[in-house]
């Protein structure tokens, strides 16, 4: 996705549609690994890594421009009913254009103006940031064959979305873990980012999760790896989404 300078998107718009744009890159605090030192008498304290990062909270600043002075309350009306999110949504800057990262807006839009500022609007608002960042290239799909090798070059696993075409008892493997399937009815998706499985049925959602007979949902390890599977199976599509730590 192109962006001009200052430019970004969050809750599905472009801050272009509110003639919004960042006065500065956010200070881009990357996301922290959860580790405890518990101490230990008369030696080094204990480090315990619980393997999970936190999520990273950033300051965005900002400004908005009006034509007339008039019109600043409304700008800001509606500014502030777009950076009203509930739910994580992409987040996108013009400063890492290969990434998209995944924001809740946590602190809404403060508005910083005077008086001297006339009909410039600025503000600042703060999100909370996923700890890790996907890449537009993972977004692509990649059409499987039984035995296919694909290469995760980065240091994490990625959770990836898997629609498996096909019928009856079907197993999956990557590399060496087996993930088994029953009765699958023409098509399955398991999406491991939403822990889901579904399909897509007269425009419709239809749950799976009781066709799964596997507890933890597939990861994508980095490098090398080996995706196969026994079955009815007529087609795998596989989009990867790929990632790597804010």
């Amino acid at each position: 996705m192109e962006f001009k300078r200052g430019q970004f998107k969050i809750n599905g718009l472009n801050s272009s549609d509110f003639n919004v744009y960042m006065s500065e890159r956010p200070q881009r605090l990357s996301a922290n690994r959860v580790i405890e030192l518990r101490p230990r008498p008369g030696n080094h304290s204990l480090i315990v890594d619980h393997k999970y990062y936190q999520n990273v909270e950033w300051k965005i600043k900002c400004y908005s421009k009006v034509k007339y002075l008039d019109d600043v309350s409304n700008q800001e009306d509606l500014i502030t009913n777009w950076l009203d999110t509930g739910s994580y949504s992409d987040f996108i800057y013009f400063f890492d254009r290969e990434y998209i990262y995944r924001a809740v807006v946590t602190e809404p839009p403060v508005f910083i103006g005077t008086r001297k500022n006339g009909n410039l609007i600025p503000f600042e608002f703060g999100v909370s940031l996923q700890p890790f960042k996907e890449s537009y290239v993972g977004r692509n799909p990649i059409e499987m064959t039984n035995g296919k090798e694909i290469y995760n070059s980065k240091k994490y696993h990625s959770k990836p979305r898997i629609h498996i075409w096909g019928t009856g008892d079907i197993s999956f493997y990557i590399n060496k873990e087996k993930y088994q399937l029953k009765n699958v009815p023409e098509d399955i998706i398991i999406d491991s980012q939403a822990e889901e499985s579904f399909q897509y049925h007269d425009g419709e959602i239809l749950f799976l999760d009781d066709r799964t007979l596997f507890k933890d949902y597939p990861l994508l390890p980095p490098g090398w790896m080996t995706f196969k599977w026994t079955g009815n199976v007529s087609k795998v599509e596989l989009i990867p989404r790929w990632v790597t730590k804010v």
